[in-house]
Order: structure tokens, then sequence, then C-alpha cells
């Protein structure tokens, strides 16, 4: 077993390194399996690390040096994954890109880290960076994954690259990995959101290996091992997860769909023991499982004997009652995810209560995680820890404290170096002594487990893991002559929403009625055109999916107006107030019927 320290010490520097011992160790045992429709491609530990070695050399031998960045555009394949670890291993600091972000965000990104190359998934986005090339001046070489051979000018295809690649000689590799340092940039991963230029969070090899290891020893998984992976590598949750993965010798299942055409049958195909997701999926899956057979009125009839019990006790009849309830759910829940599973790790968001406690209560573990991309993604989980709001402890290498003005600080191997040729955000958000200020409010009990408790930062954490700042949505909303008042809702939910005062004035004008003859329909139609056109200018994350028009303005102490002409909401004053119509919103989604 090697811990932290013994990494950095040894052959296995970094990921790259460890990825070429572990697929002589483990040769033909399966590494991955990618979900292609209703079956499962598997490539094995000594086929992938061949793949990455032809990569490595073909970038090399497209006339790329140590240090040049490269970016991966692309969806969950095969090639993403030898794409990501051949970058790392190979010295090329790469920057993971969503096929989801626009135009203007991509050119930003691959502009401000001045990438010298970019491996594409499909025709499709070859044509978005032919389109874009001409305000791309850095971009020299077009790779394309996901197809045998390109027909496009100017751009390989993945094959090709390796193809190219051959002309280097095999015993290459030892020196490059060799030259590919602990302390040196592995990748750069970029901010999203529409408030001014992205930002590039910089992560280094020792980062992420201290990531994974966490501080404590690392152990070679069990051949046995399944990590079902229900997320997109782009998530940096699920990345994270892959990437442990390669350190550890696991076998990972990844599956392609989004949550809403998630197959239960091949999540119990997968027998997995352990599995990640965000909160959006697990709540697929708790539905999934609930609309088979009559497993919803069994749950209903446990949650009422479950809040009785806590409340005063059950009867000896009741009790049974309980009893039988929980182990049938049981039976069918850890079916329906293969059979052999220990726990269930999510991240981004928080999980709902009803969901934890379902899952509690038939014994299978949900454990949440804290982080953010500056340190990581994971900084602690509540492993062990099953208190109420409780997030759990630090992990061994990390420190968290919490400041003067209650934000959590954190500081250790795996906190972030700063933001790529960003001094400025650096010095605002990181210490001298290396504390980093995440944005959020906590608290730590006697135990040391943190609480969080709030945010001195406007920002949204939606439960697929992304942030959206609302104030410049709401901007946007209020620059509307149709819209006399915008707040938004969404934060830890599932999309976002908006609660709208309208001009009621305008929009009877432009319906040509009086304004006693409005309806709500109508202002709601009316409203959500208009809402068709703001979304068109934001990243999907960002757009506002449902509305509720309000009958009157809001109150000072909900929104209020500075001095300075800048509106300032009180988060928590409109989650108490307007409880009910936020509830309105989501019902559906919590139900199941909404995505």
């Amino acid at each position: 077993m090697l811990s932290a320290r013994q990494f950095q010490s040894s052959n296995d520097r970094h990921l790259g390194a460890l990825l070429f011992r572990r697929a002589a160790e483990l040769g033909d045992r399966t590494f991955v399996k990618l979900q292609r429709g209703e079956r499962f491609e598997e490539i094995s530990w000594r086929d992938f690390g061949a793949r990455v070695r032809g990569a490595i050399f073909g970038l090399y031998a497209l006339g790329l040096a140590k240090g040049d960045r490269v970016a991966i555009l692309g969806e969950n394949s095969v090639e993403w994954l030898c794409a990501d670890m051949a970058t790392l291993a190979g010295g090329f600091p790469n920057v993971v890109v969503s096929p989801s972000l626009s135009d203007n965000m991509l050119r930003k990104i691959l502009n401000h880290s001045r990438c010298r190359a970019v491996l594409v998934e499909g025709d499709a986005g070859v044509g978005r960076l032919f389109n874009l090339k001409g305000h791309l001046p850095d971009l020299e070489q077009i790779v394309v994954m996901g197809q045998d051979d390109s027909a496009l000018l100017d751009a390989l295809s993945f094959n090709q690259l390796i193809e190219r690649g051959q002309r280097i000689a095999a015993g290459r590799l030892d020196q490059i990995l060799q030259s590919v340092h602990p302390n040196e940039l592995a990748t750069i991963m970029y901010t999203s959101g529409s408030t001014g230029e992205p930002k590039g969070v910089m992560r280094t090899h020792e980062n992420l290996l201290s990531n994974i290891t966490n501080g404590a020893e690392l152990a070679l998984s069990k051949p046995e091992d399944i990590f079902v992976l229900v997320l997109n590598l782009n998530h940096l949750y699920g990345r994270f997860g892959f990437l442990k993965s390669v350190a550890t010798g696991r076998t990972t299942a990844i599956f392609e769909a989004t949550e809403m055409a998630l197959d239960l049958k091949l999540v119990e195909s997968q027998a997995g023991t352990t599995m990640a997701v965000v909160p959006r999926v697990m709540e697929r899956i708790w539905n999934l499982i609930l609309d088979q057979a009559d497993n919803r009125e069994r749950w209903e009839r446990l949650e009422k004997l479950d809040q009785k019990k806590i409340g005063g006790g059950l009867g000896d009849r009741e009790q049974r009652e309980f009893d039988q309830l929980r182990t049938a759910l049981k039976e069918v829940a850890r079916r329906a995810l293969g059979g052999r599973i220990k726990y269930i790790s999510y991240g981004g968001a928080a999980m709902a209560p009803r969901i934890m406690r379902f899952f509690e209560l038939i014994g299978i573990p949900l454990i949440g995680s804290y982080g953010s991309t500056e340190c990581g993604g994971v900084t602690l989980c509540g492993i062990g820890e099953n208190r109420p709001g409780s997030l759990g402890k630090p992990f061994p290498n990390v420190e968290v404290r919490i400041a003067g003005d209650g934000e959590i600080l954190v500081r250790g191997p795996t906190v972030t170096p700063g933001y790529f040729e960003n001094p400025q955000a650096t010095s605002e958000a990181l210490e001298p002594d290396g504390w980093y200020h995440t944005g959020d409010l906590g608290r730590i009990d006697p135990d040391g487990c943190l609480y969080v408790v709030g945010r001195k930062k406007d920002v949204f954490y939606c439960s697929d893991g992304s942030n959206i700042y609302p104030g410049y949505i709401e901007l946007l909303l209020e620059n509307d002559p149709l819209v006399r008042q915008a707040i938004l809702v969404g934060d830890h939910r599932p999309f976002i929403a908006a609660l709208l005062v309208p001009e009621r004035k305008k929009i009877a004008a432009e319906l040509t009625k009086q304004e006693s003859q409005l309806t709500d329909d109508d202002i709601s139609a009316v409203l959500y055109a208009r809402l068709e056109q703001i979304n068109s200018r934001l990243e999907e994350v960002e757009r506002v999916r449902k509305l509720v028009v309000m009958q009157d303005e809001f109150p000072a102490e909900v929104r209020s107006v500075t001095v300075f002409q800048k509106v300032k909401i009180d988060r928590k004053a409109v989650e108490d107030r307007y409880q009910k119509e936020i509830e309105s919103i989501y019902r559906p989604s919590v139900e199941g019927e909404s995505g």
C-alpha cells in the first residue's frame, strides 16, 4: 500500500505513471465498461494502457511540447477517458470542456488557456471548432473522437493520432513519464457563468493524487469491486471517480445516458459495489424503485410508521409491520442496484431528506461530500457520520476552519495553487499561508463535523452539480419591459425557476385587453414567450424553466435597493416567505414527474 507521501517519492509521482503500473499488474482484467445502448463496451487495463501510450506519442508526433495545453470536448466515451489520461501522463495540461457550453464561452476558454490542440467528439464538434477557428489563434491541431477515420480536412481521427505515434520509439515512454513532476500543472477546470470572463482553476498532479488518497493509505481494490458511475465525465465529481479508479485498480462501469433515460435494469446488470451520483440522479433511481409493483405504497406506509415511531413509539403489531415493510423494500432496492451495493456517494448539492431516510431505513448508506473545484471537489465526507445536516469530518490531509465572519476556510495539498493567469482572483481567494476562502458559511461541532449554514457569495448550487449566479439572470429578466421585478429560485434544486412581478399595464396593452381583464394564464403565456428569448442568451444550466406570477411587489425585507442602486435579495427570506409558491414549482420533480 502507498500513502500520499510515498507516491511522491516513488515512480508513481502522478496518475499517468500509476496508470501504466496498474496496466502491467492487472493486464486482461476489465478496467472500463462503457454503456453503448443496451450493452456495455469493455476494455481491459492492458488495452487501455496501449491506447493511452499511442495517444501520448501521437500528441508529441504532432509537434506539441510538454506544457502545451490540450482541450477535451465531448461526452462519455473510451476516447475521452484515453484523452484525459494521455494528456495527464504526457505532460500536456488538459482543459475539460462540456459540449453544452455556448460557442461564446467555448471561445473564451480556449483563448484564455491558449490550447494548441483540441480532442473533440464527432463531425458536429469539429464543425463548431472550424467556425470558431478564425477567433482561436493558438489552435493548431484538431483530433476527432468517436469515429474510425476523419473525412474532414485539417482534422485527424483518434486512430490516426495513434498511428502518428508509431513513429516514436516505445522506449521513450519512461522518459516522458519521468519528466512530469508532482508540482506541475495537470489540468485547468473553468468555472462557468455569464457574469464575466471564466476563471480557470489550476490543479497540479500533487493536487489530484492528494485528493484521491485523502492522506490515507491506498490499497489495490479487490478484483470483484465494480464502481458504477452514473454521471457525465465533464462533471467534476464524475471525473474524480474515474481518476480514483485509475489509482485503486477497480473496475468502473460508466453510463452514457442522462438521468431521465436511465434504465434500472442496466444498473442492476452491473452488480456494482459502490456508486457515485448527484442528487438529481439519485432522485431518479429512487422513483424508479418506487414505481415497481406496490413499492410506493409500501414506502408511504413505512414512512408514516417511521414518523410515528420517532414521535412516540409503535405498538407490537405496528412494529412487526414496520420490520416487514423495511425488509421487503430492502430486498427490492438491493436487487434493483445489483445485489452487492455497499454504499452510494453523492456530491454537488444536498440530498432530499425523504430520499436520505428511505435508504437509511433499508441499510444502504448515502454518503454526502463537501468540496469545490478549487479544493478538488471532495474535501470531507460523511462516512461513519449520520448526523442530520452534518457533512462529516475533513479528510486526514485537509484542514478546515471557520473564519471570524463565519466563512469556511480550507487548506491542504488538495487546494488549487490559484487561477490560471489571473493573479487578482488568486489573491482574493487564497491567503499567503494557503487558506482558501470557500464563500460558504458554516460551523464545526465539538466532534469536528462540518455544517454549512449559508453563503457569503450569491451563488446557486444546482442539484446536477452546476453553479450559477442568480443576480445576473435577475438583471436580464428585469431589463425586459414586461417584467417589473424578478427573483430566482433553484439553489440546491433540480432546475432554475423565477418569481416574477409583471408589468400588468404593458402586458395588457400588448394583448389589447383591459388590465382588469388579464388572467394569470394570459400573463404567464406572455412571460414564458419573453423567457424563451432571455434563455437563448444563457448557458443551458442557467436557463429558467418555470415561473410563478406574483400578485404584489416584493417587500423590502425580501428585495431592497441600496444607495448605489444595487439590488439586494435576502435568499433565506425568499425561501421562508414564498415557501408555498416554491413548493408548487418543484412538487412534480419530487414525485418523479419532471426532471
